[in-house]
């Protein structure tokens, strides 16, 4: 039980970190981070990815 406790954990932690990059780079990028920031806190590293693809265009 400790172990999935742990990953649940780390993944939040990783899932919040990566929302608080978007939203600081959005920022920068002059874009409304907020649809993104859902996206990263629900979909992780899909979401990033999401993300760095429509920017580029």
């Amino acid at each position: 039980m400790r172990k999935r406790t742990t990953f649940v954990g780390l993944t939040a932690v990783v899932h919040v970190a990566l929302a608080a990059w978007i939203r600081r780079d959005a920022g920068r990028r002059g874009i409304d981070p907020s649809p993104w920031d859902a996206v990263a806190l629900v979909g992780g590293v899909l979401g990033v990815v999401g993300y760095r693809r429509s920017r580029e265009n």
